[in-house]
């Protein structure tokens, strides 16, 4: 037992530096918005990843059969993408925090993460991967069950504490050094739908 926790643990603290666009968007909103944006884009996250885990373990057999689903994932993914990537490089008043935790608010970062984390096929490769592995180790149900959920929830407190640093170490940074992370965190999100774009016209 005490093996499998401490496989979870260090699987769910790898998982959570996957430096993708949610790392990115993670980082980028504490540093606008505040620890709570934050927050609420890495529990969007931990919601997506329980999709995908779920997704992972009963197999993708009772999807529905959409005809080039892959095809139109990665078109989403790279849209999406292209979007929050340009809306980087806008001239925005970047706010110290958002002290009005408004149900607005919250159902938008959530959605933000959640989405941000299911159109990613890394994510999802990545669970798989996760659980093909967990397998080997003939592991009982109740077992699995216990090491996803201590796994997300290490994600969830992973990601938690890098919203809390990057928030705090906005105060250390200008104006100018801010707009300047928000323009690498644009050339990323680009970079990534490029990618997904240049994956669609491959396959």
């Amino acid at each position: 037992m005490l093996e499998l926790i401490l496989f979870a643990l260090v699987t769910g603290f790898v998982l959570s530096f996957g430096f993708g666009s949610v790392f990115f968007a993670l980082i980028q909103t504490s540093i606008d918005y505040g620890y709570k944006a934050g927050r609420n884009i890495a529990l969007g996250v931990a919601i997506g990843d329980v999709a995908l885990v779920a997704i992972a373990i009963l197999g993708t057999g009772f999807l529905p059969n959409v005809p080039n689903f892959e095809s139109c994932v990665r078109i989403i993914a790279a849209t999406l993408l292209f979007g929050l990537g340009i809306s980087q490089f806008r001239k925005v008043k970047v706010k110290a925090s958002t002290s009005e935790n408004t149900v607005k608010n919250l159902v938008y970062f959530v959605s933000k993460g959640l989405v941000l984390n299911v159109v990613n096929p890394i994510n999802f490769l990545a669970w798989v991967l996760v659980s093909s592995t967990l397998k080997t180790y003939n592991y009982s149900l109740t077992e699995e069950i216990l090491f996803f959920t201590i796994c997300i929830g290490t994600v969830f407190f992973s990601e938690c504490l890098i919203a809390y640093f990057a928030n705090r170490v906005r105060a250390k940074f200008s104006e100018r050094v801010i707009v300047y992370i928000r323009y690498l965190t644009g050339f990323i999100f680009l970079g990534l739908g490029t990618k997904f774009l240049m994956d669609y016209f491959q396959s």
